[in-house]
Order: structure tokens, then sequence, then C-alpha cells
């Protein structure tokens, strides 16, 4: 991803200034939803939120909303069935917050966290070690429970999505030194997962689910790859690819539906491996248990460079957050606004 122009630079610490001046965002909340057969959600929301720019989304059940982590700004904000957007968690270092999951049976918040964009464009002292890891937050206060460092000594490590099992043991994928971290229910790092096959040059490890049967899947950016990492907790997790029947170009958020179906968002922000991206929403159906799957929906998504899906009681809702203003510097089409669209 490109993110060195002098324009996107300005965008960034333009928002990052203001956020650290107070500037985060605020608003009424929405009352808790009444009893309804009728979704209380409508098919598309676009917040008015500007310099948020969420590349994560989360359902958190116990507010009947959508949690969305800013990437300019380093926060946490909950966003309303009728596009409110209120704080949860306040800027806790300069950082952008990316994926994030709602792990409600211990009522907390987790997010990955990181400083690469501000460090690549010159806006935090290059001198100071990198700022890498997973955020563990209260889902009633947003109060910081842990902020476990995972930048293990590397000079660019980009924590970007996590994910959490029954137990509360959290995995976290780094896209740039292509690796999956596992973190204790306490925020202990215990072991990291690597794989020759996570390697790129480009954006690597990205999505991640844990699923019932005890495994991960994880989604490689680049190539549009999917891996099965069964035994993530052991010293010595076994890593498989899965086939699939057609990878899209890229893999960006992926969500695990009730029916066991997987949620796939793909967008053309960073490909690199040489065939066109495009911004398009998959599901993927596996019927060995995720040792191959075909794709049995793709859809070419109305809102430009989507990023992840959150699954919810009533529908899946993909995330836009005009992540390519951030990048590039060039305007969003929709200027100030992200949208949450249901597919």
């Amino acid at each position: 991803m490109d993110v060195s122009s002098p324009a996107s630079r300005r965008t960034l610490l333009r928002l990052a200034t203001a956020v650290s001046l107070g500037g985060a965002v605020a608003a009424t909340p929405l009352p808790a939803f009444a009893k309804s057969t009728r979704c209380p959600l409508p098919r598309s929301l676009s917040v008015t939120a500007p310099g948020v720019y969420p590349e994560g989304v989360a359902w958190d059940p116990t507010r009947k909303a959508f949690l969305v982590g800013s990437s300019a700004q380093g926060t946490i904000s909950v966003v309303r069935a009728d596009g409110t957007v209120t704080p949860l968690v306040a800027p806790f270092a300069r950082v952008s917050v990316l994926g994030i999951v709602v792990d409600a049976p211990r009522r907390r918040v987790l997010a990955a966290y990181t400083d690469y964009f501000f460090r690549l464009m010159g806006i935090v002292d290059p001198t100071l070690p990198p700022v890498s890891g997973v955020g563990v937050f209260d889902l009633d206060t947003g109060a910081v429970q842990h902020l476990v460092d995972l930048s293990d000594g590397q000079a660019q490590p980009r924590a970007n999505d996590v994910t959490v099992d029954r137990e509360g043991t959290i995995y976290v994928t780094d896209t740039g030194v292509d690796t999956i971290s596992v973190v204790s229910r306490a925020g202990r790092l215990l072991h990291v997962i690597r794989d020759d096959r996570f390697l790129t040059e480009a954006t690597g490890p990205n999505g991640i689910v844990h699923h019932p049967a005890g495994f991960l899947l994880m989604g490689k950016y680049d190539g549009g790859r999917l891996f099965r990492v069964d035994r993530p907790r052991s010293a010595r997790p076994k890593v498989s690819e899965v086939r699939l029947d057609r990878a899209p170009a890229t893999m960006d958020g992926i969500a695990l539906r009730p029916d066991g179906s997987l949620v796939v968002v793909s967008n053309d922000l960073s490909p690199a491996d040489g065939r066109p991206g495009r911004d398009a929403v998959l599901e993927l159906r596996s019927t060995d248990c995720w040792r191959s799957a075909r794709t049995v929906r793709d859809q070419t998504w109305p809102f430009e460079d989507p990023t992840t899906v959150a699954v919810t009681p009533y529908g899946d809702y993909v995330v836009s957050g005009g992540l390519r203003e951030i990048l590039t510097g060039v305007p969003s089409t929709t200027p100030g606004q992200f949208h949450l669209r249901r597919r």
C-alpha cells in the first residue's frame, strides 16, 4: 500500500492532530432497540463522521450496534442504527486501530493497532521503536485492560486483524512480518505462528476467524489465499492451505457465518501479484471442514474499497471506510463519510 505520497501524509497528519486536540467523534447515543420482529437495521448506512476512516467493524450484541475502529485517530466508536456515532475507546497512542472483535462472554473488545502508517510518513519519531500490538478494552466503558506489544523487534510490524476463541485466547495477524501471534486471555504473548507460505514482499496475513471446531481460518491478502491452522495454541500448530475453486486477487477481512459459510471481502487497495483487483464480497462454502472450499456467491461491491464485514442477526454488513484517502491522499468520493451496507 502506497501511503508515502505528500497528500496522504497531510491527510493523516491533519486527522491525527485534530484528535490529539480533542477532535474525537462525539454524538448523542441512540436508545436501545425495542423488541421487534422486523430488522432494526437499514439496508445501508452512510455515516457522517469526518476523520474516522474505519478499516475494521464488529457487531456488539450487548448494544445491538456496530463498533468501528479508526485508522487515523486510534479510537473505537459505537455506530447505532440511525447512523449516530459515539466514542467508546479514546486515543491511547498515535496508532491506527484496524481489525476489531467483540468478546461478549468476557465483556471486552479486542483491537489490532499499529503506527506503521504514521511511521512511513514521518509523523512519529523514527528513532523510537515501532508500535504494534493488540489492545484489550472494557466493552462497557472502553477502559484499557491490556496493551500487548507484538512488535517483536521487527522493523515494520503491522498488526492487522484479531479473533478470539471460546477460552479467550487471542490471535492477531501481522501483514508486515507475515505471522499470527497467540496471546493469552490475561494478555501475555504465548508464541508466534510462522509458515513460509505466509511470506510475501507485499501485504501478507490479513483477515482471521476462529472456527467452532477449534482451528483458525486466515486469509493472505496478496494472492487471495486461505489457510487453516490446527492446534493454534500448541507449540506445534499445523498449517494447511485451503484449496479454493477460484481465489480472489486479494483477501482482506473475513467473517464466519452461523450457517458455516465464510464471507470474504476483496479490494484493489494493494494488489501485488499482477492480477487486477476489484471491490467484491464473496461467500465461500466447504463440505470437508475447510480443507477445500468453493465460491457460491460473488458480488461486485457498490461502495469503493470495502475492507471487512460484520455478521449480525440481521445480515452481514460490509464497511467501506475511505481508506484510499488515507493511503494515497486522493479525496474520497463521499468526503467525511463511511458506509455500512448489508450484502
